[in-house]
């Protein structure tokens, strides 16, 4: 395990006792004295330094990075786009986090130590945020646009999300993107859940693992699917047809829709057919969003032409 410095906090300056702006996933542009004083205690480490006691604002960040809290978002940003991570920040027994310190000193990554208090200080958070004494400042990941989607030509399998808005749905559908090799999930600019800090801690590092799309009309968006040869399958309680009844062997685009609504109406239409999960019952016709698109998305592994393992 890499040595531990004991350098002495130096004495803070009132222009250093500024309280950051913004939410913890926009991070502030630190001033001339926070960057100088971050400069001098990087240089006082050793080459074999992994923590080193707290140095005020350490989630300051001149490019605009954002904070990822949690021990397994934080070990897919590791693992996923290393080049990103900026800073390594820990909080308790040094030894429970061996593993990230490893990676960051594999990068020659700044690794610091800090008491709990200051921890949660610097992370402003509160009693629900479930952070496990991690987190990284990184430079935002790449989040594609509606002009973008040509990308998308020779993929095989995408989600895209019709006003889905809670936050733990988003969270659910994008971990299950992940884990069934689901190759973009295109979520809605407006009235609809977006990827914060708290989505992607929610989704356990699957947020790095697939390319989202950031879209503000999603039936132009279906029209630009359809003609990359996509095949648009709304899921619809209403659907003739079950997934399993459905060819799934082309190019496929998942439409879920909002919770409890379900699909718009508008959308319904843009939409190649309309399929369904079997099941239910009066009073209980269809799934949770999060729930039927992880369905929808097994079963296009189990029953689409690629086998990803």
């Amino acid at each position: 395990m890499a040595k531990k410095t004991t350098k002495k906090r130096s004495a803070k300056s009132p222009d250093s006792r500024k309280r950051r702006s913004g939410t913890r996933k926009q991070v502030a542009r630190s001033g001339d004295s926070d960057r100088r004083r971050a400069d001098s205690a990087r240089t006082s480490h050793t080459v074999e330094t992994a923590a080193a006691k707290p140095v005020a604002q350490l989630t300051q960040s001149a490019s605009g990075a954002e904070v990822i809290y949690g021990k397994h978002s934080v070990k897919a940003v590791f693992l996923k786009r290393p080049q990103d991570v900026e800073k390594l920040i820990i909080a308790g027994k040094e030894e429970y986090h061996s593993d990230l310190i490893g990676l960051a000193n594999n990068r020659d990554i700044d690794t610091y130590l800090l008491a709990w208090p200051d921890f949660i200080a610097e992370g402003d958070f509160g009693e629900d945020d479930k952070h496990q004494g991690v987190m990284a400042v990184v430079k935002p990941r790449e989040i594609f646009l509606e002009s973008e989607l040509h990308q998308l030509a020779n993929a095989r399998c995408v989600l895209v999300l019709d006003q889905v808005s809670n936050p733990q749905n988003l969270a659910t559908i994008i971990r299950s993107a992940a884990f069934f090799h689901a190759d973009a999930l295109l979520y809605m600019k407006n009235r609809a859940a977006t990827p914060t800090a708290e989505v992607v801690r929610f989704a356990v590092g699957g947020a790095e693992m697939i390319d989202m799309y950031q879209i503000t009309n999603v039936s132009q968006t279906l029209d630009m699917l359809k003609d990359m040869g996509f095949c648009v399958l709304g899921m619809d309680e209403r659907g003739e047809r079950t997934l399993a009844q459905h060819d799934l062997s082309d190019q496929v685009a998942f439409v879920v829709g909002a919770e409890g609504e379900g699909l718009r109406s508008k959308t319904r239409q843009y939409c190649s057919d309309l399929v369904r999960i079997p099941g239910g019952m009066q009073g209980v016709e269809s799934l949770n969003a999060a729930v039927a698109t992880t369905i929808a998305l097994y079963e296009f592994a189990r029953l689409g032409p690629v086998d990803k393992n």
